[in-house]
């Protein structure tokens, strides 16, 4: 099985456009610190679409540490 992935933002490279927050399709993402993170990983489906949006690729998708 493969491990979920989950976005992690670059705070350097983000410029907190908020184009991810209007893609993701579950709202798990919200702006925190100037920047976007999940605030609900349990609705994050590792769809990567954040990922693909972001105009400065300031996110990463990565496997969640707890």
């Amino acid at each position: 099985m493969l491990p979920r992935l989950f976005p992690r933002v670059d705070e350097r490279r983000c410029i907190t456009c908020g184009d991810c927050l209007r893609c993701c399709p579950t709202a798990c993402l919200r702006i925190v610190h100037s920047a976007p993170a999940v605030t609900v990983a349990s609705a994050c489906i590792s769809c990567g679409v954040c990922d693909v949006v972001c105009p400065t690729r300031a996110i990463s998708l990565v496997p969640l540490k707890w």
